[in-house]
């Protein structure tokens, strides 16, 4: 039993530090090590997200990886800054609800394009519904050529997700990359 025990600790503990490098915090989020100091685990933030994209790690995780964050190819974050609005601690700063503003606050991860597997870049026809569900469109992402391909300005994206749950599933050639996260 102690061995079991042992394994199941030392798996919890190295998926934790898997989760904790490619996790995608809420808008609002401090750096992560501030954010993994104030965040008291109240999960209110989770509790007020419309769309329910604010998920919670396994409450065994050994290092903390049981804090919010967003899987945002599953389910994008709206940016309603309802989360931020609620926090207590501050691990979640009070953002404005403005998306204009939001813009120039909010880094939550990076966009990466695979042109292999994107309709337009392929030649495969036009597609555009990353840049028609992009709540920064022509700033964020933007068309070119005949196709109308993607192109993505990391510093003007908020990694919210839109546009990789957009992506058609026979292409899911767009991911949201944590900040300083795996390519």
């Amino acid at each position: 039993m102690g061995f079991l025990s042992a394994a199941a600790g030392i798996g919890v503990g190295l998926w934790s530090r898997v989760a904790r490098a490619t996790r995608i915090r809420p808008p609002g989020a401090a750096p992560e090590d501030e954010f993994r100091r104030r965040c008291i685990r109240c999960f209110r933030c989770a509790e007020v997200c419309p769309t329910l994209a604010i998920r919670l790690g396994p409450a065994l995780a050994l290092d903390g990886a049981e804090l919010p964050y967003l899987e945002v190819d599953q389910r994008p974050c709206v940016l309603c800054a309802k989360c931020t609005q609620v926090c207590p601690t501050g691990a979640l700063e009070p953002l404005p609800a403005s998306i204009p503003e939001l813009q120039a606050k909010v880094r939550m991860g990076t966009p990466a394009l695979d042109r292999t597997r994107c309709f337009p870049w392929r030649g495969d026809g036009v597609c555009r519904l990353c840049f028609d569900v992009c709540p920064y469109p022509g700033s964020a992402v933007v068309l070119v050529g005949v196709h109308q391909g993607p192109l993505f300005e990391p510093a003007k994206c908020v990694g919210c997700g839109l546009c990789a749950e957009a992506c058609p599933s026979l292409a899911r050639a767009i991911r949201i990359l944590p900040p300083g996260g795996p390519a």
